[in-house]
């Protein structure tokens, strides 16, 4: 029987199937091999916009083509742990890649690590950044898609309200399929 760890705002994290995809130990942190068919990526990125007040940005913290996502001032309420760089709280790496960097706060981080979806970041393990920035591995199907974007609503509702919230907005969004 498949386990699963359910989490606030009903998030179910089960297993990633498979072994972890290798990564570069060192920066810029970077996933080397298992990567996304294109059309997954379209639609994560899709998405991860759909999401309410999200303003799309240029990370100053990746490679140019990485769409950061941030909130406006007004609504990043979250603690200073919820956001990478000002108020961005993601970045999307672009194909072939396919990974993301992201803040989640300590239940589901746990979570997202111990079920195989996600990794600690170099600059967090060393102290440089703090603990919650962790990269998410690239979907590789449509099952994963969900995952990662239940996750990314997490990181979502981290970086607004400094917990994870019951919110039909944040729902539709991350369960609208493209």
């Amino acid at each position: 029987m498949e386990q699963l760890l359910t989490l606030p705002d009903r998030i179910v994290v089960p297993p990633r199937t498979g072994p972890r995809p290798r990564t570069a130990s060192a920066l810029p942190h970077i996933q080397l091999e298992q990567w996304p068919p294109a059309g997954i990526i379209e639609q994560l990125v899709e998405r991860s916009l759909a999401l309410p007040h999200i303003l799309p940005k240029q990370s100053r913290m990746a490679s140019p083509e990485s769409i950061a996502l941030c909130l406006p001032d007004r609504l990043a309420a979250g603690p200073h742990d919820a956001f990478i760089d000002a108020h961005e709280f993601c970045h999307l790496h672009p194909l072939p890649e396919g990974s993301i960097h992201l803040m989640l706060p300590l239940e589901v981080r746990e979570s997202a690590v111990r079920m195989g979806w996600a990794e600690p970041h170099p600059a967090a393990r060393i102290g440089i950044m703090p603990e919650a920035l962790v990269m998410l591995y690239a979907p590789r199907n449509s099952r994963e898609l969900a995952v990662v974007i239940k996750l990314i609503s997490s990181s979502y509702q981290f970086a607004r309200w400094g917990t994870i919230v019951e919110s039909p907005a944040v729902r539709h969004a991350a369960e609208f399929v493209g």
